[in-house]
């Protein structure tokens, strides 16, 4: 593992324990075991060190997703459901980042850095249009509003999973229900979100 990647793994580790503003970059140089200064160098500011982490988990699933377009031997529908296990088994892996990286998206107070955030976070986007219009191509998915169909992927996991309070109040489970330590609920919300799409985007006989 390089330095670069080291500092980056440190970074997500401390912003997804601490939050963004309650770590320093003296905080992350300590748990990378490297100085201030080789930070600075290699991102520049903390800003710029939190759109590194982005992009560094985004390509990842980012990368899974692309090779899902080229798989010839998935259908189109499988290669849905694959994506939807990969978003949903994001979220439970990664729970406290995933809070942080949203809230800064709700932000006003760096717009420069909820900008660059959300341009990498969309690229994600791309494989599954991609997916989605070819599923539409060879007749085996109907016309639908691309946008609005992955939307509605992403919102339904993602607005459950929100917070522990709202999964609690919305499955109505008793407090201290812990929706990322259940199996159960991650079997069900992949198993809802599959037959959403099933029945939205493919062709009736």
């Amino acid at each position: 593992m390089t330095k670069k990647e080291t500092i980056i793994k440190s970074a997500i580790e401390l912003f997804s324990s601490k939050g963004f503003e309650g770590t320093s970059v003296r905080d992350i140089a300590s748990h990378a075991g490297v100085n201030v200064a080789m930070i600075n160098y290699y991102f520049g500011s903390k800003d710029k060190l939190f759109e590194s982490v982005v992009e560094y988990r985004s390509s990842i699933i980012r990368g899974i997703f692309s090779e899902l377009v080229n798989n010839k031997e998935l259908s189109p529908i499988e290669k849905i459901d694959l994506m939807i296990d990969q978003l949903i088994e994001r979220k439970f892996s990664d729970a406290k980042f995933s809070h942080l990286l949203h809230r800064e998206l709700s932000l006003e107070l760096r717009p420069q850095l909820r900008k660059a955030i959300s341009g990498i976070l969309l690229k994600n986007i791309d494989p599954v249009k991609t997916i989605i219009r070819d599923g539409i191509k060879v007749g085996v998915f109907q016309p639908v509003d691309l946008e609005l169909t992955i939307t509605t992927v992403i919102g339904t996991i993602h607005y459950l999973l929100t917070s522990d309070t709202i999964c609690q109040k919305i499955l109505g489970k008793k407090e201290g229900f812990s929706p990322f330590q259940n199996k159960q609920l991650k079997k069900r919300l992949s198993e809802h979100t599959k037959k959403l799409m099933r029945s939205h985007l493919l062709k009736k006989n």
